[in-house]
């Protein structure tokens, strides 16, 4: 399930896919098709929002995600 981005100007940020969400679910890790990860408002997203990450990680885990 892809999601697309309201806000988002940059072409190449289109069909993304949920990775994890934090902030009680306001911020939503977005990973779009050219390979590029980060965090969005969860509102600012289109489509179904279906998280396909590991669900076992938390607020608390430290990614170096950009």
């Amino acid at each position: 399930m892809f999601v697309q981005s309201k806000a988002e100007t940059n072409h190449s940020h289109k069909n993304g896919v949920a990775i994890r969400q934090r902030l009680a679910s306001k911020e939503t890790l977005v990973q779009w098709e050219n390979g590029r990860r980060h965090w969005v408002e969860t509102s600012d997203l289109q489509g179904k929002v279906v998280l396909i990450g590991n669900s076992g990680l938390t607020d608390d885990d430290h990614e170096d995600v950009l």
